[in-house]
């Protein structure tokens, strides 16, 4: 590349003679009509032109974007050769070529047939093809060309619908989007959207973590809490977190969704699978909350968040005339607000704006903004889910179900922390230093002792409770003589663990007695009576004979 700016700077003069001949032969041929395609000519020329400057083959690849295979073939073709290869490729026959007839009568007859259909069409009636669907695309696209037969575009005809009543008909739907956090690093916002269709009232609610059945149903909560009642009927897309299948009209949800609607008693209108234009009004909710509220906006915390967004409602969302309508949002509900049904008894308390759902994970853990809160160990189910009750700067976690408290939590304002529960019994270092202290004791508070301890400690740190444990039991059998003369004989040969210090114990024990050069009967080597009546498998001896004579052959072979 350094060589390619050097020589772009030279006088036009000398850069012309270093190419003028290759570029003056294929004019030649160009002007006599031997080469037909102005694209090939000048394909070539620039390949002829980076080798007169002495390039190679991969800068010129490079430089010029093509294939480096293109490159290779014309490196050293004349431009004889060049006008005789166009020649040869124009009277190619195509392995297309014999179905030109049919595919034409196809397009002349239905011109917004697409390529991928003809290959169909094509396979159905030869197959199999001896051409892929890529190559029939360009070859449809060049006979559109070629024949002036324009694909005819599609275009769906829509109906004004009038406006539905006050108080009927809800829209609901989901979206998201990356936001930039402090740190700058990102973080993706799920949104959860409700507008009523006659007013344009919107609700918005958002999350930190993709919403499930349970969250689901908690944002429709708080959105009859903040219209102060529910519609008649809610149009959704169809989402697996509320409906398994459409059914032809019997409507299959999730069984979670679906006791939520046998409790409100609301009607629910699915939408056909990708025909967003059937809920437009909450495609253009969640478009303006995306683009107009959220984006571009700092994310603190979810919690705030929510906060800006309400005011965004009240200030935009709900404040700035339609554009449909012509009226403002807030103004029109103030009269539906009327017309909308009441929520039933149940669902009527106040919800802490706090209260989220979470999964817990398989190591009896719940994520919190980037933390881990750990719950008792067996608290885990699968798919079981808790609420987190947030209050003054106190987590409680609790069974979404059941309402059953689980635990509680400072909140913390720090980062990917594990966040323990306080088990005073289950503290490790605790429990470490209280039996140190406590094995320190029986062996009598000596520099001794202090040494075995420490070194057990250092140097088996993983098993030191154990340890310790066993001194802890050991030591009391025994007179406080011998548990110096141990200690001391130990530190000597340092024999510094728990197990030769308790064969020490033994043995300075026997030695006092005078029982270490006792003869001791031999110990009782009786068969257990459940292993009496067995017998081992014996086997007869040519098995042997027979295995040394195959040993003996394969080395001999």
């Amino acid at each position: 590349m350094e060589k390619f700016r050097q020589t772009k700077t030279e006088n036009n003069f000398q850069f012309s003679t270093i190419i003028i001949h290759p570029l003056i032969e294929l004019k030649r041929y160009f002007i006599r009509g031997e080469i037909e395609g102005l694209k090939e000519w000048n394909m070539f020329a620039e390949i002829k032109k980076c080798k007169s400057r002495g390039f190679n083959k991969s800068q010129t690849q490079r430089m010029l974007q093509i294939d480096y295979k293109t490159v290779d073939k014309y490196w050293d073709m004349t431009p004889e050769g060049f006008a005789e290869s166009i020649k040869k490729a124009e009277v190619r026959t195509k392995k297309i070529d014999k179905y030109k007839d049919e595919i034409l009568e196809w397009l002349q007859e239905f011109n917004d047939m697409t390529a991928a259909q003809v290959y169909d069409w094509l396979k159905e009636k030869y197959n199999p093809l001896n051409f892929k669907e890529r190559t029939l695309r360009l070859y449809v696209s060049n006979l559109r060309d070629e024949y002036k037969i324009p694909k005819a575009p599609y275009i769906r005809q829509y109906e004004e619908v009038p406006e539905l009543p006050m108080g009927y008909q809800a829209q609901v739907d989901l979206g998201q989007i990356w936001l930039k956090k402090q740190n700058r690093t990102k973080v993706k916002v799920y949104c959860f959207a409700m507008v009523l269709s006659h007013s344009r009232y919107k609700f918005l609610w958002w999350s930190d973590k993709p919403f499930t059945t349970l969250s689901f149903i908690d944002a429709h909560n708080k959105a009859f809490e903040y219209f102060g009642g529910m519609p008649e009927e809610i149009v959704y897309d169809q989402d697996k977190i509320l409906a398994v299948s459409e059914n032809n009209g019997d409507i299959i949800c999730t069984e979670g969704f679906q006791k939520y609607m046998d409790t409100m008693k609301f009607k629910i209108w699915l939408c056909r699978p990708f025909d967003p234009e059937s809920k437009g009004k909450i495609e253009a909710v969640v478009k303006f909350a995306k683009y107009n509220f959220a984006n571009h906006r700092i994310f603190i915390d979810i919690e705030s968040f929510n906060d800006d967004s309400f005011k965004w409602l009240e200030r935009t969302g709900n404040a700035k005339v339609h554009e449909i309508t012509k009226k403002i949002p807030a103004e029109v509900f103030a009269l539906e607000k009327e017309h909308l049904k009441p929520v039933p008894q149940m669902f009527c308390e106040n919800i802490d704006n706090n209260s989220v759902t979470y999964t817990i994970r398989k190591n009896n853990i719940v994520l919190y903004e980037h933390n881990r809160y750990q719950v008792p160990k067996g608290t885990y189910a699968p798919g079981r889910e808790v609420k987190l009750i947030i209050k003054d700067g106190k987590m409680d976690i609790v069974d979404s179900k059941t309402g059953e408290f689980i635990v509680s939590h400072l909140v913390s304002s720090e980062t990917n922390k594990l966040i323990r529960i306080d088990h005073p019994e289950r503290n490790k270092r605790k429990t470490v230093n209280e039996m140190y202290e406590k094995a320190f004791d029986i062996l009598g508070k000596n520099n001794n002792a202090k040494i075995l301890l420490d070194t057990i400690r250092i140097e088996k740190s993983r098993y030191c409770k154990d340890q310790f444990g066993v001194i802890i039991n050991t030591v009391p059998n025994y007179e406080a003589p011998i548990i110096e003369e141990a200690l001391e004989y130990c530190i000597k040969r340092k024999l510094l663990s728990a197990g030769m210090f308790k064969d020490t114990l033994e043995y300075i024990r026997l030695q006092h007695k005078g029982d270490l050069g006792k003869k001791y009967l031999p110990a009782d080597m009786s068969v257990p009576s459940k292993y009496k009546g067995l017998k081992p498998e014996i086997r007869s001896i040519q098995e042997y004979i027979n295995a040394l004579k195959e040993d003996k052959s394969i080395w001999k072979n």
